[in-house]
């Protein structure tokens, strides 16, 4: 009847390794139905917001050629994609790792038409080898916005405003949103005079907060004193208005230093004025993990879950590493971590919950 064959017909050195394996690889999931109805639940709403705000919903490919994608990649990201060789042409094929890069191509081999600015939505899976020891998912549920074609405050607000509905339709009350501009502490890190690789460990760095590696950055690079604790006092710098005024402090008469605080405090204060006062706060320090962003970043924090929820920001650059230069920005929200700040964690496996069951069994 097709039944497998008991473990007491294979050899006895082949019975305790097999069952030592962990029956799901690591970082996938297992969501059972009664998590699965709400998972999905959450991705509805999150899409008819989206629509209501005139987001059209994209269906992107699951495989992507890496020699295609790969200019919208950072090398870190290409080294974490899982990578499949294309029987039919040899060409190395990827498990989709960033929505993002995705939709830069389609727009930029002009699939979606002349018509700007473009709105597209998206809900997706995306697959990043992630050590076991970091204690990240190798499958990431999204659902994700981009606004494409539009380079001004008001496109900023939007976006934000947008995603701050969208966390308040699924239910999430208890949440906050900082709110930096990446190109200050980026021009920060020119000025001081720090090698490509140390930009690069520098960005990293700030990503995590982390200023004891900021400081040996700028040891073994010999960075000036004073340059290396702006840098340093730029990353401790959040909180409400007032961080504006301190960060201008800080430019001194530099006028791109200034122009960065300027959209910042337009869009802030465009925010505020509506009502999102609550659940914002400024961070000058705000970096995220992606290299393609160049502007207004964002990311979502909620109580109880230990990393962001999502976020995302200005990404003026990307979409012409593909050959057509295109102002946007868009957010993604891990749909998971939704489910966890939502306190509705009951009902999903993971691998590690399958090994503990299979431990105690």
């Amino acid at each position: 009847m097709g039944c497998a064959p008991p473990l007491s017909g294979l050899p006895p050195e082949e019975i305790q390794p097999l069952r030592e394996r962990s029956l799901i690889p690591s970082g996938m999931s297992t969501i059972l139905p009664e998590a699965a109805r709400r998972f999905r639940k959450i991705e509805t709403q999150l899409i008819e917001t989206l629509a209501g705000r005139g987001f059209e919903e994209i269906i992107l490919p699951t495989f992507e050629y890496l020699d295609v994608l790969a200019p919208g990649l950072e090398p870190e990201l290409i080294e974490k994609c899982y990578k499949i060789p294309d029987r039919t042409t040899g060409r190395i094929l990827l498990l989709r790792p960033d929505a993002t890069a995705q939709i830069a191509r389609t727009v930029a081999m002009g699939m979606m038409g002349e018509r700007m600015p473009l709105k597209l939505s998206y809900r997706t899976t995306v697959f990043r080898y992630e050590p076991e020891h970091a204690g990240r998912d190798r499958e990431i549920f999204q659902v994700g916005a981009e606004l494409i074609g539009a380079d001004d405050a008001a496109a900023d607000h939007e976006i934000v405003s947008c995603l701050i509905e969208c966390l308040k339709k699924i239910g999430l009350r208890s949440f906050k949103i900082s709110l930096g501009h990446v190109g200050f502490f980026k021009r920060l890190l020119v000025q001081a005079g720090l090698s490509d690789a140390g930009k690069k460990q520098a960005e990293q760095a700030a990503a995590r907060k982390d200023v004891p590696k900021l400081e040996e950055i700028f040891s073994v690079e010999r960075i000036p004193l004073r340059a290396g604790r702006r840098i340093l006092e730029t990353v401790k710098l959040s909180g409400a208005a007032e961080v504006i005024a301190e960060g201008r402090a800080l430019a001194g008469r530099d006028a791109a230093l200034h122009r960065s605080l300027d959209r910042l405090s337009q869009v802030y204060h465009t925010l505020c004025r509506a009502g999102h006062r609550k659940v914002l706060f400024l961070d000058l320090g705000e970096f995220r993990g992606f290299e393609y962003y160049d502007g207004i970043v964002f990311d979502v924090f909620a109580e109880g879950v230990g990393v962001e929820l999502g976020g995302g920001g200005r990404y003026n650059h990307l979409i012409g590493r593909f050959g057509r230069n295109l102002p946007s920005t868009g957010f993604a929200l891990i749909v998971d971590r939704l489910f966890q700040g939502l306190s509705q964690g009951p009902g999903m496996v993971t691998t590690q919950s399958v090994s503990s069951s299979k431990k105690s069994s």
